[in-house]
């Protein structure tokens, strides 16, 4: 069995981004390692290459479990101990070059960027759908005008796309960060216990980028034990940044739906949703409301990678405990986040009427000013989203 691992004890991130972390995703992936290590070290003729086609064929079998991984972890008290060994099992006469040369962190680290790979992909495709939901309800509604708010008063007119606008194109800032940092998260490294790959020899260069080049990462150009922690500290940094215009968002839907200004609401199901137990009239932004919560814990997780990046010497084991599930816990929050605030703008219901009545009353105050445009004045298209 596969085991559901953390996203289980988490109730949060759609189903695909659970599965990135459960515990049998985490156990192929480092097997995926493993194999491609045994076959690039068979390529630079440190055994036969037969061999390595058996530690394939076993780690891609399915039949190294989680359970027997466990069982060995207990025994042995060291994780990638186990792995190997549990591979080996599996592999016959071949059994002896598994992991061969290579330090736990040759396989947890690339491990990572493995995963920091896939959570780059899953993040970018959701942000993407919010990027479309905001496109497309800025452009309904960029005549649809309004008043703006400054202090928390009423300033002047403009429209209700052109709001949408400001958070469309803050969006795009956060995917285009994505973009531009993700060469620098998908690395690994094959290079021994403290990163001068001692233990591969004259092979060593050969076999580190045969790896690498077999799982589609990069390489850590100058690794101790570990690649590098800001890897992982930027990436967090970047997930707290883009939660906070995530908060940003809700708070503008759960502002906007308060009883005095009543101009917009997100779904609420009135066939089955209860807004409250007492107080039936009610519809509450809870899901926008969830949205503000859960930023306020991921704007925390960039100060444990930044304390992570300190190490003794070339390597300590003070960021371990907390790896286990600080990338998880940063990415399923982020993931649900988005998927929420997408199907929030995606439904959101937007009362005309009331933003004209709201407009109206401080239309003395406005001394005439026009109503500023949507989403083209920004220079947006569809071809954005």
């Amino acid at each position: 069995g596969g085991g559901p691992g953390l996203s289980a004890r988490l109730p949060y991130g759609r189903p695909e981004a659970r599965r990135l972390f459960t515990r049998r995703a985490r156990l192929d992936r480092w097997l995926s390692v493993e194999a491609a290590l045994a076959e690039a070290s068979a390529a630079a003729g440190l055994f036969p290459g037969s061999e390595a086609r058996a530690i394939r064929k076993a780690a891609e079998s399915r039949r190294v479990s989680v359970a027997r991984v466990d069982a060995l972890e207990r025994e042995t008290r060291h994780d990638i101990m186990a792995l190997t060994r549990a591979l080996a099992e599996r592999c016959g006469p071949a059994g002896r070059w598994v992991h061969f040369g290579a330090t736990s962190n040759d396989i947890l680290d690339t491990a990572l960027g493995l995963e920091l790979k896939g959570s780059v992909e899953l993040l970018r495709s959701n942000l993407s759908s919010l990027l479309s939901a905001l496109y497309r309800q800025a452009w309904e509604h960029r005549a649809t005008a309004m008043v703006a708010r400054t202090h928390g008063q009423q300033a002047v007119p403009f429209t209700f796309g052109y709001k949408l606008t400001g958070f469309l194109l803050e969006f795009l800032r956060h995917r285009e960060r994505l973009d531009e940092m993700a060469p620098r998260l998908a690395v690994g490294k094959v290079a021994g216990a403290v990163g001068t790959g001692a233990g591969f020899g004259e092979r060593a260069e050969a076999i580190e980028s045969g790896t690498l080049t077999r799982l589609g990462l990069g390489r850590e150009e100058a690794p101790t034990q570990l690649v590098g922690r800001d890897r992982l500290a930027e990436f967090l940094g970047w997930a707290a940044l883009a939660a906070s215009s995530c908060d940003r968002l809700a708070t503008e839907v759960r502002n906007l739906q308060r009883t005095e200004l009543a101009e917009v609401q997100e779904p609420f199901d009135e066939s089955a949703q209860v807004g409250s137990s007492t107080m039936a009239q009610k519809r509450n932004p809870i899901n926008a409301e969830n949205v503000s919560s859960l930023a306020r814990y991921l704007r925390s997780l960039p100060g444990v990678a930044l304390e992570n990046m300190v190490q003794w010497h070339e390597r300590d084991l003070a960021n371990s405990a907390n790896e286990r599930f600080l990338l998880p816990h940063g990415v399923l929050l982020l993931d649900d986040m988005l998927a929420r605030l997408t199907r929030i703008i995606g439904g959101l219901k937007v009362d005309r009427d009331r933003m004209q009545e709201n407009l109206a009353r401080g239309q003395g105050e406005h001394h005439g000013r026009g109503a500023h445009a949507g989403p083209d004045r920004a220079g947006t298209s569809p071809g954005l989203c």
